[in-house]
């Protein structure tokens, strides 16, 4: 196996603002590490026009019943996996349609499986079992060259997915990648250690890529998670406060609008303001493509 050239890849390259950290009381470290921290944001202030750019393609991918997949090896994998997981509850998305896969499968969610990060074969392997044509494939490494992502990206282009690729490398290998979410963190404070400021900027720009595109499908209003799925205590109190703010009534009749709506947030404040029926709200939300700004503030 030929080795990789590490020396060009700048997150692997050894920080002179770090060089000494052993050598730091503990105050003093956690400086360095925060100092270093604010590189991460800079960098993904720098790319919002690409974060956008895949913004766009997930909002598209995700309104024509499409998959997102993000798909990494270590941190980014899982960082990915984490992406998909929690839209379930923040906006309603079904666990099927948007979804992360990684290098060594289930089990390096949890223990390091390194060596599964070189196979850009069963990279490709998988991609050809997750994706369809017009899905839209996002593949996640710091590096910009880990070959399972690289063949995940390549079967994604011949599939006819739309792909993205999100590296804190600016020499990343882009040929797969329609978007290049490039986020250059530059050298970490533990020389070669991606999961901190690589990773930081990495679920940054997820955040927002996932967030901007469930609001452009009408899954917020305003700035509230108005399709949060109220399956524990905490989501159903969450639940039940949006109803009390945006259908401007009390906790009580909150509760019964609720219940009445089949736990379905947006349907609760429609039959609410529009004093209607679960089916007749339910009918004006799908008149708008599910946009609760569409139907009671107008």
């Amino acid at each position: 196996m030929k080795p990789v050239n590490l020396n060009a890849i700048a997150t692997e390259t050894r920080n002179p603002a770090t060089a000494e950290l052993d050598r730091l009381s503990p105050r003093q470290i956690a400086r360095k590490i925060n100092a270093e921290d604010f590189n991460a944001a800079r960098a993904v202030k720098a790319a919002n026009k690409e974060i956008a750019a895949v913004m766009v393609l997930a909002a598209r991918a995700y309104a024509a019943g499409k998959k997102i997949i993000f798909t990494g090896a270590g941190t980014s994998g899982r960082l990915g996996i984490l992406e998909a997981v929690e839209c379930v509850p923040t906006f309603g998305t079904k666990p099927s349609q948007i979804i992360g896969l990684i290098a060594g499968g289930k089990k390096a969610v949890f223990r390091s499986q390194e060596g599964a990060e070189d196979d850009d074969k069963q990279g490709a392997r998988e991609m050809a079992r997750a994706a369809k044509k017009d899905d839209l494939v996002v593949g996640l490494t710091a590096s910009g060259r880990t070959p399972y992502v690289m063949g995940a990206l390549r079967q994604a282009r011949k599939t006819g997915a739309r792909t993205a690729l999100i590296s804190c490398n600016p020499k990343a290998n882009t040929a797969d990648a329609e978007v290049h979410v490039c986020l250059p963190t530059g050298p970490e404070a533990l020389c070669g250690s991606t999961r901190m400021k690589a990773g930081t900027a990495t679920k940054m720009a997820l955040n927002a890529i996932t967030t901007g595109a469930m609001v452009l499908c009408g899954k917020t209003y305003g700035n509230l998670m108005i399709d949060v799925q109220p399956t524990n205590k905490k989501l159903v109190a969450r639940a039940v406060r949006l109803i009390c703010t945006v259908a401007q009534t009390d906790e009580k009749t909150a509760l019964k609008l609720l219940a009445a709506s089949g736990k379905n947030v947006k349907t609760a404040v429609v039959m609410h303001r529009k004093k209607v029926s679960k089916a007749s709200a339910q009918k004006l939300l799908k008149q708008k493509d599910g946009f609760l700004t569409g139907v009671i503030d107008e």
